[in-house]
């Protein structure tokens, strides 16, 4: 229901339903528009349903929106209409789910906060976390995340997935809900 987009001078961009202010623009006005949010320095976004992350080059997180379940990782569930910085460096990729959000720091470590009652943090429980949870301490080189799961290449080149998988979509062989990481594919 929101699009953010980034522009070559690393300027942010957002237009589209804005009811929880993840479009970082400081409302709660739906913009049928682009607005710029941040005039420089980003590096990458994710949206989720009602939030939103992005990174900027100097390897700081920041997020923006409904935050009901921690999944900005601010430590709070106080809603953002403006972004608010998560964490200050070291970040290197970030990617969000429905109501989660994962990242990696450059020791290759994977981090996760918010919704996780389908266990999607992989942390080995269903408590939502306000504030970002260490999952994998290294070796993890790319993230992705979905409604209610999320999964990880390692470098090693093995997969692994957590959280729900009532359809098959951790592609373990099962539909078991995973509240830690089960490795999917085997490395190499």
């Amino acid at each position: 229901n929101h699009s953010l987009f980034l522009k070559s001078d690393g300027s942010l961009w957002a237009m589209g339903y804005n009811n929880y202010g993840q479009l970082g623009d400081g409302s709660t006005t739906q913009r049928n528009s682009p607005v710029q949010v941040v005039s420089s320095g980003v590096a990458q976004v994710a949206a989720g349903r009602y939030h939103s992350l992005f990174l900027k080059s100097n390897g700081s997180l920041h997020a923006m929106g409904l935050n009901n379940n921690g999944q900005l990782g601010d430590g709070t569930t106080t809603q953002r209409n403006s972004p608010v910085q998560v964490v200050s460096s070291n970040v290197t990729a970030v990617a969000v789910g429905g109501e989660h959000s994962l990242f990696l720091k450059s020791d290759g470590s994977l981090w996760a906060a918010g919704n996780n009652n389908l266990g999607q943090l992989g942390d080995g429980s269903q408590t939502k976390r306000t504030s970002p949870v260490q999952v994998v301490a290294s070796g993890v080189a790319q993230v992705e995340a979905g409604q209610y799961h999320s999964l990880f290449l390692k470098s090693d080149g093995s997969l692994w997935a957590m959280g729900f998988n009532e359809y098959g979509q951790l592609g373990d062989g099962s539909t078991t809900q995973r509240t830690s990481p089960v490795q999917v594919v085997a490395s190499g």
